[in-house]
Formats: C-alpha cells, structure tokens, sequence
C-alpha cells in the first residue's frame, strides 16, 4: 500500500480528495485538537502518525519537550522534513508496528489515518500500546452510516477501506479501556474542509487508563 500514498495522492485529486495539500491551512484544519492541547495543558512527548507534511507538528511544537511524526509515505516524510527539520521524522507502516518503546508519548494523534489500514483495531492497539497511562490519543475517522451514504460521494479517496461504524469504534475504546473524553462530528469534503456537526465522521479525544 505504500506506493499509494506518493506524489499523485497529495496533488490533483487523482488518487484522493486533495487537489493541493499545500493549501491546507493548519489552523482550521487541526483547531479543535490544537484547542485541546494548549487548553488542557498537555506536555511531555508528543507523536503525530500519519503526519503527512508536518503541518500540525509545526503547530504543537511549542507545548511539548519532545515531538515526533510518522508517515506510511516516504514522499511526505520527504516534505516534512523541510518544513520541521528538527523533528524525529519516520517512515512507518502502523499496521506492523510503531519504532517507539512502549508508553513513550503523553499524546498521540492519529487523524485520518485509521481508515486506511487493513485492521481498524490492530492499528489502534498499536497506537495505544505507545502510549503511557493517563496519555491522550486523539482519532478522526469517516463512519459507517446513514448520513456516510448520503455525502459519500464527496469522499473520493480508494484508500479508505477501514470504514467503521460509530457503536464498532466505541467498542473497540471500551476494549481496550480507552476513557472516551470529548467526541465531534463532522462530514469530510475535499480539501480535507470538514462540515461541523453532520456525523459522517467522528473526532475522539480518548484517555488510557
């Protein structure tokens, strides 16, 4: 799946819903969960898998004593690196594991990423796994449902094959003893331009036990 995510999947809709990533504006794009964070006073170590072009690293940067990012695209590995030099940067495939000890980060986000994995709940334990008692992790995902039929067809992307349903994310937080924290909806248009509210997708906030 690698070979995938390159050039053409960041640039002129050809193989997703972006038509230029470079014009994403990370501080609509990312505002509730840069909110949270600065709000809620979060420190320590912070991890962004699937960081693409280190938009939101760039943005966090300040409230945590370490940041790292990870991406399943060399390509956008290659892009951010110029844009956030200092941050450990990597090449991974979350699906097979994550090159973090175990318990490292205080936060992790995890947004528009799950939906691309063969196993929607083999990724998240391995996202939790990393992540220390009482930490954050912090999802945003399409779902399966009414509402999904309805807008579909403004999700464009071939790679979103994990597609899950609100009451199957729930239970996989509740198995894994994720404390459900702070739940959005929102419906995904091109662009990555979210409509509040409609809920053809969900962003959780979620806290390890």
């Amino acid at each position: 799946m690698t070979e995938m995510f390159g050039e053409n999947y960041f640039y002129g809709k050809k193989e997703s819903n972006y038509s230029n990533y470079d014009e994403l504006n990370p501080q609509k794009e990312f505002k509730n969960v840069i909110s949270f964070i600065r709000d809620n006073k979060l420190n320590g170590r912070f991890l962004d898998v699937g960081c693409a072009f280190g938009f939101l690293l760039k943005e966090v940067s300040p409230f945590f004593d370490e940041v790292y990012g990870c991406d399943i695209s060399e390509f956008a590995i290659s892009k951010a690196r110029q844009k956030t030099p200092s941050t450990d940067l990597r090449i991974v495939n979350i699906e097979e594991s994550l090159p973090y000890p175990d318990g490292m980060f205080d936060c992790i986000t995890a947004l528009g990423v799950l939906e691309h994995t063969r196993s929607f709940e083999k990724s998240f334990t391995n996202l939790i796994r990393k992540l220390r008692g009482g930490g954050y992790l912090i999802i945003s995902v399409p779902v399966s449902n009414r509402m999904r039929k309805l807008f579909g067809f403004l999700d464009k992307d071939k790679t979103h094959i994990s597609v899950l349903s609100k009451s199957e994310i729930i239970d996989i937080t509740n198995k894994h003893k994720m404390e459900i924290v702070k739940t959005r909806y929102f419906c995904p248009t091109p662009m990555s331009r979210k409509i509040p509210y409609v809920p053809a997708g969900i962003e959780m906030v979620l806290k390890k036990e």
